[in-house]
């Protein structure tokens, strides 16, 4: 559905984007974990064609719908007159349809005929959510959609996004571990600009995958273990260090010892790794 390749962004000497690969599928809740200042909102624009990428390029099948942080709303409006209003400037056709498709989708019917000013924090991110998905994007982008909301609007927004996945791609940004976990199925951990975990998680939080860092006595092509059934992802740590992803169920160790033994390498080490998400957003 998205692909993201070698994605690059610079304001003036600071590099907040440094080549960032990704390529997320339909059904997918993915979640962009970061702290403040990690890059996160940036590359949210950059997918969503808000703003474009210093190198690289980003491709969607489909249309993209976005939340930004700020979710802005014209108070004095109400809200039906709002969907309208939005619907009339993207020039939707059957937009009735669609609006009285996202007031249930969203849960809006009983507020659709108070102004804005009169919503609670809540019900205003519901609004946010509707207007985004007033086009029916394929793929949905929501920077910040929990912040400010209590316990209650929290599990009512997740309740609402879960149900909503399983036709697009929806990709969410917090700085709030807990909630990621919660509700995504995938989790991307941003730092300094650049994507350093990817992982797949159980609702539960725990990890679907097994992750083994793996040194060698001298440098190997990435691509050679790549080509081993099971491993889903090789990422380089260092020059003859590499952090390797393999596929739930799947047993690898033979087939990699024979292939590097093959390409003239020896292992050093290899170790599985069992860090949780806290330690992972902690080191």
């Amino acid at each position: 559905m998205l692909t993201a390749r070698s994605i690059s962004k610079s304001y003036g000497q600071h590099v907040v984007l440094d080549q960032i690969d990704l390529e997320l599928h339909r059904g997918q809740i993915v979640g962009l974990l970061g702290r403040n200042g990690a890059g996160k909102s940036t590359l949210l624009k950059i997918l969503a064609s808000i703003n474009r990428p210093d190198h690289g390029h980003v491709q969607l099948e489909g249309s993209v719908g976005f939340l930004s942080e700020k979710n802005p709303l014209y108070p004095n409006m109400y809200v039906l007159e709002y969907l309208k209003w939005v619907a009339n400037v993207l020039a939707l056709e059957r937009h009735g349809e669609q609006i009285d498709w996202v007031i249930s989708n969203v849960g809006l019917e009983e507020v659709t005929h108070k102004k804005i000013s009169q919503l609670s924090k809540g019900f205003k991110q519901r609004l946010g959510l509707a207007t985004s998905l007033l086009s029916d994007p394929d793929v949905l982008i929501l920077d910040e959609p929990i912040n400010g909301l209590d316990p209650v609007q929290i599990s009512e927004y997740r309740n609402v996004i879960r149900a909503l996945a399983k036709n697009k791609v929806i990709i969410l940004s917090s700085h709030l571990l807990q909630e990621i976990e919660a509700l995504c199925d995938r989790i991307l951990l941003i730092r300094d600009g650049k994507i350093v975990e990817d992982v797949l998680v159980d609702p539960d939080g725990q990890e679907k995958e097994s992750r083994y860092t793996l040194q060698l006595n001298r440098e190997m092509d990435p691509l050679v273990l790549l080509n081993i059934e099971g491993i889903d992802s090789v990422r380089q740590k260092g020059q003859c260090s590499f952090l390797i992803t393999v596929s739930p169920g799947m047993d690898i160790i033979e087939q990699l010892f024979d292939t590097i033994v093959e390409e003239g390498c020896k292992i050093m080490e290899l170790t599985k790794v069992q860090k949780s998400l806290q330690e992972l957003f902690e080191q």
